[in-house]
């Protein structure tokens, strides 16, 4: 009973998450069915969808993940990485993901697209929680430049926390329009989107 309170007030005081915005359309990229069409326009495909036996566990829950893999890559000097970062995010909704997932996903479509400006295709966004369709998610507060959203439990695995966590204060490397930035005013060390395209609803 105590744990349903607690729940209730978080949902109460945290109402936001964050999501994976199609920066051309400004629409939120919710499912994997709408995000395929948009990365099959820039060479990649979905891998073999893992079975429910390959789960991993992350954070306490057994997911699945999707990975998108890059079509040209072995035409590419990229091939010779010895390992080259894997595009991938949780099946089967990708909103209210931790920010970290998002940057390992990002940072991999970049690693093969290399655009100068990767806000341009994507850009990581804050929305509100929809009190029908997450009301039943196990959601963990997560504190984003002072402002705190949450993300669905179990979509952080340990590779990516500790990675970008420890890179946490050199990731930008003192380039400014690399950050993320909440209402226009404030400025972290995220790296994640220009500071044009972001605002944290």
């Amino acid at each position: 009973m105590e744990r349903e309170r607690e729940y209730c007030c978080m949902m109460r005081d945290c109402t936001r998450k964050l999501a994976l915005w199609h920066t051309r359309t400004f629409k939120p990229i919710l499912t994997h069915e709408e995000l395929e069409p948009i990365l099959a326009t820039k060479g990649f495909v979905v891998a073999a969808r893992p079975s429910p036996s390959s789960s991993s566990s992350s954070g306490g829950g057994l997911i699945n993940w999707v990975e998108y893999v890059y079509a040209a890559a072995a035409a590419t000097t990229k091939s010779e990485v010895l390992a080259p970062p894997k595009a991938r995010l949780p099946d089967s909704r990708i909103d209210g993901l931790h920010i970290y997932t998002y940057r390992a996903f990002i940072d991999a479509v970049n690693f093969y697209l290399e655009m100068d400006d990767i806000s341009t295709l994507f850009h990581i966004r804050g929305m509100p929680l929809h009190w029908m369709s997450d009301r039943y998610t196990k959601w963990v507060p997560m504190e984003v430049d002072e402002s705190i959203f949450v993300y669905r439990e179990g979509t952080l695995d340990q590779t990516t926390e500790s990675f970008y966590s420890s890179n946490r204060q050199s990731c930008c490397n003192g380039h400014g329009s690399m950050v993320i930035r909440d209402k226009g005013k404030k400025m972290s060390e995220s790296c994640i989107v220009s500071l044009k395209d972001i605002l944290a609803a």
